[in-house]
């Protein structure tokens, strides 16, 4: 980071109790570290978030690779602290913020579609393109894909007086999360593969939007590229995308193991892994079920090498038992593992 972005600014009207909830929810998913002298500093893809509580105010300071990665430190902090009290985040104020009230966010793009391809029966890949959009190649694997309720008047998200992500009302945009599949910043286009399901205004769009078709891209954020020498992945097709790419980027010596549930093995495809990683397809309804199967292989290997990253997506309900169920069996799941619903039933 040659030149950081640093924001500072402080929160009114927070008790430590408060400030030691938000710092709880965060360690489920990033290094937090909380001092005794009330300081607490989370590590994120982005930056850092740096707090220190006092009795009447606490003082916040952000520090970020860019101005994007500035705008997705300032909306997790938000929404963590509503997390730990809801409406906590209405005391934030940052010094300098309300000359962006009204600006598009610096993480959001306006894209148009240029191309839509059929790569099996049942996913779609998309191509889009917009400006400047490097920022999204690092801190996150993932984007919010932003489709309008009228795209002939679409509505964006704006900045607040305060910094934070104003998002349309309900019903303006379909925000749906995607695993951003192949990226090149420099040509101005990033994919997207979506699992038509059948069901939704995505899977709609995927199958009939035409190239010239405007979409806002919002992110990065979730996840990440591991770098470790043994991986351990599984999920179903939803999580297909976001393994294909980790494998597409491992280093050549990797080692692991990957397993993925279809529902039908028109769905199987190649997969550019390294030698070292064995990729298991199992069949939904045929063979043993995605969760514990994934839990047995998952546990043996952060048993074997507790640095082994682990990364499971599928249904929400089989993701959280597939996280008690590592927690019974591993001492302490570290931030190399991430457990996550990708989507819940009914």
């Amino acid at each position: 980071m040659d030149r950081p972005v640093v924001q500072l600014g402080a929160l009114a009207k927070a008790d430590w109790p408060e400030i030691a909830a938000f710092a709880r929810a965060l360690a489920e998913f990033c290094k937090v570290h909380v001092s005794l002298d009330h300081q607490v500093t989370v590590q994120l893809e982005p930056g850092e978030i740096a707090l220190r509580w006092t009795p009447d105010r606490t003082g916040v300071r952000l520090v970020a690779r860019s101005d994007p990665g500035l705008q997705v430190l300032r909306d997790t902090l938000a929404h963590m602290l509503d997390t730990a009290r809801e409406g906590l985040s209405a005391g934030l104020a940052w010094q300098d913020a309300g000359a962006l009230a009204g600006q598009f966010p610096p993480n959001f793009r306006i894209a148009r579609l240029i191309r839509s391809d059929r790569i099996s029966p049942r996913f779609q890949r998309l191509r889009f393109a917009a400006e400047d959009i490097g920022f999204l190649a690092t801190g996150g694997l993932h984007l919010r894909l932003l489709q309008p309720a009228d795209p002939a008047d679409p509505v964006w998200p704006r900045l607040a007086a305060n910094g934070r992500t104003l998002w349309p009302g309900a019903g303006a945009l379909h925000m749906p999360v995607y695993t951003i599949r192949a990226i090149d910043a420099a040509a101005g286009w990033i994919e997207v593969e979506v699992f038509l399901h059948g069901n939704g205004p995505t899977c709609a769009f995927a199958e009939t939007a035409r190239p010239g078709a405007r979409v806002g891209l919002s992110g990065p954020g979730g996840g990440w590229l591991p770098k470790g020498a043994r991986l351990c992945l599984g999920g179903d097709e939803t999580a297909l995308p976001v393994i294909a790419r980790i494998l597409q980027t491992a280093a050549p010596d990797t080692r692991g193991q990957v397993m993925i549930e279809l529902g039908d093995p028109a769905e199987i495809r190649p997969l550019a892994a390294p030698a070292g990683v064995a990729v298991t397809w199992l069949m939904r309804g045929r063979d043993a079920p995605l969760g514990a199967a994934f839990g047995e292989i998952a546990s043996a290997a952060l048993q074997a090498d507790p640095a082994t990253e682990v990364l499971f997506g599928a249904e929400k309900s089989e993701a959280l038992a597939l996280r008690s169920r590592l927690k019974d069996r591993v001492a302490s799941l570290r931030r190399g593992v991430s457990v996550s619903g990708y989507w819940a039933r009914g």
